[in-house]
């Protein structure tokens, strides 16, 4: 499995009940613990513990049965918490959970074969040899790590509120930008708009060659009358299918900017994901204030427009502040889940009925 793919799978395991792989029946000699009337079997650990261990660890502890277990019996008492509370998945965060996890797949098979195409067959697949679980079950385990999450953020709901208020002085975010300037050295970049055309169907399927010719010479069309003088604002909003950017608000100025996309760097895997290698090096060898010709990306046509192009640079305090006070903001906020979780899985230990079969992993 490749390594990022790997990393982000075992985040999975951070707040995740597991799932019983359990017989009706269990020999004396197989028991290993039983979390109230939830019996674990040694079946059952040593195949979590092969999962697991294929995993890099989420912290520096090292990964044995023992702590597998204790996480087993944590991930038992919070899936039964979640499902004694009621509580409801939200379907946009486990949409949004599940397209990263695509998107990370993707990123990394693109790496290994520029023409690779996403499939959702060859997708759940992968999981299902990587992980170790049927697509099915990695969904549910998704699911239920999104659920014990939404539980633990209502339980301290006025303390992340407070986060969000929270003020930080100056001295503490310029004593942070000073220890770590080397983080605050931005790239060449490329601020960019477009105009956008779409090659593929609904389904993300390549259009057929004959309509791909089609909304290529209306793009030529479109950039013909640019040429000509007509106004790249007014051309992108009647024409231009991607309609994020279209209707986009820019943040610098706080008004509408229609097709633009903000800055990219050359190395952001993302950008090379989205739009090629080839399409990433003319933008950055367009000069500032000219188009390009009509580029095709995997997903249609292209004219880009170069807004602006910044040689790297230390980005000033001012400038890099917001991003400052964000990440305080989220760091403030991730510990504030991570004590809640311990508090919340002490008082269910103390209330729990726990009885070990097995000295050795008590």
């Amino acid at each position: 499995m490749n390594s990022r793919f790997k990393i982000f799978i075992s985040l999975l395991l951070i707040f995740t009940p597991i799932f019983a792989y359990a017989q009706q029946t269990i020999a004396g000699k197989d028991k290993v613990v039983k979390v109230n009337n939830k019996v674990f079997t040694l079946r059952e650990l040593e195949k979590e513990f092969k999962q697991r261990s294929k995993l890099p660890p989420i912290d520096d502890r090292p990964v044995t049965k023992k702590s597998v277990l204790e996480s087993m019996i944590d991930e038992e008492l919070l899936k039964n918490e979640t499902k004694n509370k009621s509580i409801v998945v939200d379907e946009n965060k486990l949409k949004s959970m599940l397209d990263q996890y695509k998107m990370l797949y993707a990123q990394e098979m693109l790496k290994d074969n520029p023409n690779f195409k996403f499939t959702e067959e060859d997708y759940k697949a992968y999981i299902q040899k990587e992980v170790e679980l049927t697509y099915d079950k990695f969904e549910e385990k998704v699911k239920e790590t999104i659920m014990v999450r939404q539980y633990i953020e209502k339980r301290c709901e006025k303390k992340l509120q407070d986060v969000l208020n929270r003020v930080y002085p100056d001295s503490k975010l310029e004593e942070f930008y000073d220890a770590n300037i080397k983080e605050f050295v931005a790239p060449r970049s490329v601020e960019i708009k477009h105009i956008f055309l779409k090659g593929i169907n609904n389904q993300g399927d390549p259009l057929p060659q004959s309509e791909k010719n089609i909304v290529k010479k209306r793009a030529e069309d479109i950039l013909k009358r640019l040429k000509a003088g007509e106004n790249f604002d007014t051309l992108c909003e009647i024409n231009s299918e991607d309609t994020e950017s279209r209707d986009r608000i820019n943040p610098k100025t706080n008004k509408l900017d229609r097709g633009y996309l903000g800055s990219i760097y050359k190395n952001d895997e993302m950008v090379k994901t989205m739009f090629g290698d080839d399409i990433v090096n003319i933008l950055f060898n367009t000069p500032k204030g000219k188009m390009t010709d009509v580029l095709e990306s995997k997903s249609g046509f292209h004219i880009f427009l170069v807004v602006d192009k910044l040689d790297q640079r230390i980005i000033p305090f001012n400038e890099a502040k917001p991003s400052i006070v964000n990440y305080f903001k989220m760091a403030d906020h991730e510990k504030i889940l991570r004590d809640e979780y311990i508090s919340l899985l002490k008082d269910l230990k103390s209330k729990a009925n726990i009885e070990y079969y097995m000295n050795e992993y008590k």
